[in-house]
């Protein structure tokens, strides 16, 4: 027996409908996930696994943008996850979570107070 290092879409070999291998997302996000478990780091190039928010910490692998409406990469996982799931939607729907965030911002719910940002106040 192995540790599973990422969570396996349920529509892989492997996979479980158990609590560790679940994770909370919106539609968009699973949608975009797809059954991908990689994405490919735009830095490097490298083929890397995805975030895994069961395993790994959020602010280890992200930040927000000094105006707090774009998620950053800061490692090769938190790089190739932006890239996969479009986080921000650079590739798709026109930049709809953009708009989204901005308003979320407007009415003081975004980002969480925890989330590190480029500005460096979490």
């Amino acid at each position: 027996m192995f540790a599973i290092d990422h969570i396996i879409p349920q529509s892989l070999p492997g996979s479980t409908d158990k609590s560790d291998n679940l994770a909370l997302a919106c539609q968009r996000c699973n949608g975009y996930r797809y059954n991908f478990t990689t994405g490919i780091d735009p830095e490097t190039g490298n083929t890397i696994l995805l975030f895994n928010p069961r395993k790994q910490n959020w602010s280890e692998h992200f930040i927000w943008s000094v105006d707090r409406l774009k998620i950053i990469g800061i490692t090769d996982t938190g790089r190739a996850t932006c890239s996969r799931l479009d986080l921000n939607d650079e590739r798709h729907n026109d930049g709809s979570i953009v708009k989204t965030r901005r308003m979320w911002v407007k009415g003081g719910w975004h980002p969480p107070l925890d989330d590190p940002r480029q500005d460096g106040q979490d």
